[in-house]
C-alpha cells in the first residue's frame, strides 16, 4: 500500500472513530457564531444575515450529524446484524439461540453473569447441583434484589440425597460435592438472615430455596420468566460428578422458539422439588459454622515499592486455565515485562481471616483449600511451610489442600509465594503469566 493510500485510509479511520465529538463541535462552533455575530459585526451590516443564517445552517448540520450517529445509523446496523445472523444460522435465529459456548469458563469469558443479574425486574430462577458460585460470587447482588423487589427462587441438589452418595463414591470417598451443596446452603441462610434483618424495604421480594434428590436435567439461570425480555441461559446435559464440560446455550423469549421448552423443564424440575427451610438454627444437625473464603478483591498482594499490602486484581482468565466454583483468577499486574519475564518474578499473595480466640483442635470440622495456579505457588499457613508447590492451571481437577491441622484460634493467615519462571528468549510485554485461584471450604464447632 502506497503512503498516500496509507495516509487516506488513516484519515477515515480518525474522522469515523471521532464522528460524534465532531458532530457536537459543528453544532457548537455553528451555535457561537449563530448567536455571537449580532455581537461582533454592526447591527445594520449587509453580512450580519447570511452569516446568521450559514452559522445555523452549520448548527443543524451537526444536530443531523449527531442524530443519525446515534439513532438511525444504530439502528440501520442491528437491522442489518439481524438479517445477516439470519442468513448465516437461519436455524438458531429462529429458535431463539443467541449463542452456544463448548463450557461453562467459555461462557463465564462471553457473558458476565453479574450484568445479567443486574438487568432481571421481576423474578430470577436459578438451578443447579450445589449453586457454590452463586452463593459466593453473587451473594450481596442476590440480597440487594430482593431487597428492590425482585423474587429470587433457587433449586439445588439435597444433600441427604442418594445421588450424592455415588457421587461421593466416584470422587475416591472424599465428600468435595457433598460440602459444597451444605456449604452453599449455609451461606444462603446467611443471606437469608441478613435480608430479613434489613428495615425498611416495604416492596421487598422472596428469596425460596428448593432442593430435589435427583440429577438435575441440566443447570439453568431463568431471568424473568415467561415475559417478553425473558432470558435463560443453560448448561446441556445432566451432572455427573465428572469434570467432562458441558456445553452452554443462551436462550431468548422469542415465538416458536425453543425458550418454552428450556422454561417448562425448570418449571418440572421445581414442581418435584421440596421446601428447604432456611429459618432453622442448626440445618443439618452439627452445630457447625461455614465459611467461604475465596480469591478475589479481599486477596492481599505484597507491593514491594511501598513496603504494603494492596488489594489483588481481577484478572483476564487465560484460555487455558481453569476455573474454581466461587473464586476469580487473580494477579498483581496485568502484563509482564520483557525484564521479569526473562528472569522470572516471585509475588506474594496473603488471605486473612478469624476464628474465635477459644477454638482448638476439634472445633475445625473441615478446612479444605482448593487451589489452582501458573504457573507455581509455595504455600504457608500461620509460617508453618507446605512443603509442596502447587501448578495445576489447566488440570481437570484443582489440589485440595487439607490446612485444618495448622489453624488456630484468632487470626489466621495462609501466605501463597507466586513463582513464574523464567523465559530468557522472550523479547516483548506479554501477559502476566503468574496467576492464582483458590476457595477455602471452613466449618467450625463454637
Amino acid at each position: 500500500m502506497s503512503q498516500s493510500a496509507s495516509e487516506k485510509l488513516s484519515l477515515k479511520i480518525w474522522v469515523r472513530d471521532r464522528i460524534l465529538f465532531l458532530a457536537l463541535v459543528i453544532f457548537f462552533v455553528g451555535a457561537a457564531f449563530y448567536i455571537g455575530a449580532g455581537k461582533f459585526l454592526d447591527p445594520h451590516s449587509e453580512w450580519l444575515h447570511p452569516i446568521k443564517e450559514f452559522s445555523l445552517l452549520f448548527a443543524l448540520i451537526g444536530v443531523v450529524s449527531l442524530g443519525y450517529e446515534l439513532f438511525l445509523r444504530e439502528l440501520t446496523f442491528r437491522e442489518y446484524k439481524n438479517a445477516l445472523e439470519e442468513i448465516v444460522n437461519p436455524d438458531a435465529v429462529r429458535l431463539g439461540i443467541e449463542g452456544i459456548y463448548k463450557n461453562r469458563s467459555e461462557l463465564g469469558r462471553s457473558i458476565s453473569f453479574e450484568n445479567l443479574f443486574r438487568k432481571v425486574e421481576k423474578e430470577l430462577f436459578v438451578g443447579g447441583s450445589s449453586l457454590l458460585s452463586i452463593a459466593t460470587s453473587s451473594a450481596e447482588l442476590l440480597k440487594k434484589k430482593v431487597l428492590s423487589g425482585v423474587d429470587v427462587r433457587l433449586l439445588l441438589m439435597d444433600p441427604s440425597s442418594h445421588v450424592v452418595e455415588i457421587i461421593t463414591q466416584q470422587g475416591k470417598g472424599r465428600a468435595t460435592f457433598l460440602n459444597e451443596i451444605r456449604t452453599s446452603l449455609m451461606l444462603l441462610q446467611k443471606i437469608s438472615h441478613e435480608i430479613d434483618s434489613e428495615p425498611g424495604y416495604l416492596g421487598r421480594g422472596k428469596l425460596t430455596v428448593h432442593t430435589y434428590d435427583c440429577i438435575p436435567s441440566h443447570s439453568f439461570i431463568c431471568l424473568d420468566e415467561g415475559s417478553l425480555k425473558g432470558k435463560i441461559v443453560a448448561d446441556i446435559g445432566p451432572y455427573l460428578g465428572r469434570s467432562t464440560p458441558r456445553p452452554s446455550m443462551v436462550v431468548v423469549n422469542k415465538k416458536n422458539g425453543i425458550y418454552d421448552y428450556w422454561k417448562s423443564m425448570g418449571d418440572v424440575m421445581w414442581q418435584e422439588s421440596s421446601f428447604f427451610d432456611l429459618s432453622k438454627d442448626d440445618l443439618f444437625g452439627t452445630q457447625a459454622k461455614a465459611f467461604m473464603f475465596t480469591s478475589g478483591e479481599n486477596t492481599e498482594y505484597y507491593e514491594q515499592a511501598t513496603d504494603s499490602w494492596k488489594k489483588s486484581s481481577i484478572c483476564k482468565m487465560n484460555k487455558n486455565w481453569r476455573s474454581i466454583k466461587g473464586g476469580q483468577w487473580i494477579w498483581v499486574a496485568e502484563s509482564a515485562t520483557p525484564e521479569e519475564i526473562k528472569t522470572g518474578t516471585k509475588k506474594r499473595f496473603r488471605l486473612l481471616f478469624n476464628l474465635p480466640s477459644d477454638c482448638r483442635g476439634e472445633c475445625v470440622v473441615r478446612a479444605d483449600l482448593f487451589l489452582r495456579s501458573s504457573d507455581e505457588c509455595r504455600l504457608n499457613v500461620n509460617d508453618v511451610s507446605i512443603n509442596q508447590a502447587y501448578g495445576g492451571a489447566s488440570y481437570s481437577e484443582p489440589f485440595i489442600i487439607d490446612v485444618g491441622s495448622h489453624l488456630k484460634g484468632g487470626e489466621n493467615e495462609i501466605y501463597f509465594e507466586l513463582i513464574s519462571f523464567s523465559r530468557p528468549d522472550s523479547e516483548e510485554v506479554q501477559d502476566s503469566l503468574a496467576g492464582l485461584i483458590y476457595r477455602l471450604h471452613l466449618e467450625y464447632r463454637e
